[in-house]
């Protein structure tokens, strides 16, 4: 019969999604849907852009001596939001790698999450979701 393997695949994504909610994540999130993070993440994310990295990757994200950072082709936009805050907070600033504070580092990649098409909400973003995140940077991708 096909009932009982029916509900079968039932109950397991049931315990699935369970315990990713006990553990914080949403299975949108886990399975590249939105990640959480504040309009304050990103109104600050922007004041910390401009002071340590606009020189380099330019104003608009468009790329000065390093490479840019906008666009639904940029090499940022394809990366994941894990790969991308592993890179940012262990690489950057290019003269003072990890030399930023966590937070600014989130801030930063909060920026250039709502620069990429996601929303801000209520939430701010934590280093948790941002190590673990698969989703990809641009909402679209």
């Amino acid at each position: 019969m096909k009932f009982p393997a029916l509900a079968s695949a039932a109950c397991a994504f049931a315990f699935v999604t369970g315990l990713m909610t006990l553990h914080g994540r949403s299975p949108a999130s886990a399975a590249g849907g939105d990640v959480a993070f504040s309009a304050a993440q990103v109104a600050q994310g922007a004041k910390v852009f401009a002071a340590n990295c606009a020189s380099c990757h330019g104003a608009n994200l468009q790329g000065v001596s390093a490479p840019a950072l906008g666009g639904k082709q940029s090499g940022l936009a394809q990366q994941s939001i894990g790969e991308a805050y592993a890179y940012i907070s262990e690489q950057m600033p290019m003269t003072a790698p990890a030399s930023l504070s966590a937070a600014q580092y989130l801030d930063v990649l909060a920026y250039l999450l709502d620069k990429h098409g996601r929303k801000p909400g209520p939430r701010p973003l934590t280093a948790a979701v941002a190590k673990t995140s698969e989703a990809k940077v641009d909402s679209h991708g």
